[in-house]
């Protein structure tokens, strides 16, 4: 007969009675692996003071900002439901089954007095140092990488700046006009454009429309993080605009990696990045740093036959100037602050008489003008470095390194949208996701000291049954073989 499941009507429990998560539960083995959670959570302490009116214990908010990367929860409604139900995650947090845990408004209440009073950076800090203690990170080889994040907002929530109309009252009138001037000439009608520059959104102005080839505009944060190349600990991480330069956001993330080594008494050694990091200005930041660029260029792109691109000519450093393939002189004539490019260019009367004037002369020009950056050996010493043997392998594990943990974080760490609304809350989501990522592979690592994973359990406990099936049929073979030594096998634990 099938014994019917049903609720227990039993009105009190004993401590005994009640249901507690396995040994081997993550949540447990997670307190276990940082121990003093005290000592990670003082950069909350300034948003929970009694002076704020919020002595709340800024542990339990560490561990719930945790626990929404952990179970890949997007909105904090969701996060206080799955903390309310689940016992393990109670325990986790320190509270008993008769306590209410906090609901979805205190947690979007105090995410937003942590991102306005604490320096959340300084909790992964922690997090790199102690994994650092574990070996986990070595500082030979890092490499840096950016990502666009949707925002909890629509492009239909734009409106101008200047007269704040919505985008589609906007484009609507941009159409009038344009049908108004079909009778005249074409060069009159303006092409209807949504700019970030023009527009801004009505629900989180912080949010920016990204743009990235083969993906449709959306408004996107962009976010950034330095993984170090040993075991993917994440080193820095941080949230900008999406309209945010690479180069520009990576800058302040390089820094703080560098940081955080430091604290680790480790050196950043080699940095390694994809062709949106190549310009000179990012090679000499890095060099600025101690530290050894090696990031993918891009050719020369332009409709120039080979032979007479930029790269086909010479730059000479005691003379300050380019000699081109047919032997011409280009000499420094200004400095351009819309680029910030110094501009070499040739003699009208050299190239009027070039035999090959037009291959390298385009259009109505009369003289060959070469750009270059104030900076530009930098860039010069990585395009040699990729070249050799070292920087092509470096290159080819760059992908492998940095973009696992935007991946795993977007799918399964609960970032696959950014549900607060600002750049500051924003970036506290995104640098907790970093820490709970590094705090998943310091777990990890911790059970494989212990010589001791969840295939090990498996594996354990498949040689303990063959192990018991063999001595059941000694025991049948032989009756007097001794009970207490197949109890001993029987009953033996597994490895903690």
């Amino acid at each position: 007969m099938i014994r019917q499941q049903s609720a227990d009507e039993q009105l009190f429990y004993t401590h005994q009675e009640i249901a507690r998560p396995a040994s081997g539960n993550f949540y447990m083995r997670l307190d276990g692996a940082v121990g003093d959670w005290r000592k990670l959570a003082d950069p909350f302490r300034r948003a929970f003071s009694p002076g704020m009116g919020r002595p709340t214990d800024p542990v339990v908010y560490l561990k719930i900002f945790l626990v929404g990367y952990l179970e890949n929860i997007t909105y904090d409604t969701d996060l206080a439901e799955r903390i309310s139900d689940s016992i393990a995650i109670r325990r986790f947090l320190g509270y008993s089954l008769s306590e209410s845990t906090p609901d979805h408004s205190s947690i979007s209440r105090n995410r937003t007095l942590i991102a306005e009073h604490c320096r959340i950076e300084d909790v992964l800090t922690q997090v790199v140092a102690l994994c650092e203690k574990r070996g986990l990170v070595d500082g030979e080889l890092s490499a840096v990488d950016a990502s666009l994040i949707p925002a909890n907002a629509s492009l239909s929530s734009l409106r101008s700046v200047k007269t704040g109309k919505g985008v589609r009252e906007h484009l609507r009138e941009v159409e009038e006009k344009n049908k108004a001037a079909e009778s005249e000439e074409p060069a009159k009608q303006k092409r209807p454009t949504v700019s970030n520059e023009e527009f801004r959104s009505a629900t989180d102005p912080d949010a920016r429309i990204g743009k990235k080839p083969g993906h449709p505009r959306d408004m996107c944060y962009k976010a950034t993080h330095v993984t170090d190349s040993k075991s993917g600990v994440i080193l820095s991480a941080g949230v900008s605009h999406a309209d945010k330069g690479e180069v520009e956001a990576a800058k302040p993330m390089v820094e703080e990696a560098k940081e955080n080594l430091a604290q680790c008494g480790i050196s950043l050694v080699k940095l390694a990045a994809d062709a949106g990091y190549g310009s000179a200005d990012f090679h000499a930041f890095v060099e600025g740093l101690d530290a050894v660029p090696i990031t993918n260029w891009r050719a020369d792109s332009t409709k120039k036959p080979e032979g007479f691109k930029k790269e086909s000519f010479v730059y000479y450093k005691e003379a300050d100037c380019y000699i081109c393939p047919e032997g011409c002189l280009l000499r420094y004539d200004s400095f351009c602050k819309s680029t910030g490019l110094l501009l070499y260019r040739s003699e009208a009367s050299e190239c009027a008489c070039c035999a090959n004037r037009e291959k390298c002369i385009e259009g109505k020009g009369n003289v060959r003008t070469v750009s270059r950056h104030p900076r530009e050996e930098s860039r010069e010493r990585n395009i040699a470095r990729c070249h050799t043997q070292e920087g092509r392998e470096i290159l080819k594990r760059r992908k492998h390194i940095v973009e696992p943990p935007f991946g795993h974080m977007k799918t399964y760490g609960g970032l696959g949208l950014i549900s607060c609304r600002g750049k500051a809350k924003a970036n506290v989501k995104v640098v907790m996701a970093a820490v709970a990522y590094n705090l998943v592979k310091l777990v990890a690592a911790k059970a494989h000291a212990a010589g001791f994973t969840a295939s090990d359990n498996r594996l354990v406990r498949a040689v303990q049954e063959g192990l018991r099936a063999l001595l059941r049929l000694l025991a049948a073979l032989e009756p007097n073989w001794s009970a207490a030594t197949w109890e001993s096998v029987r009953y033996r634990p597994l490895p903690a």
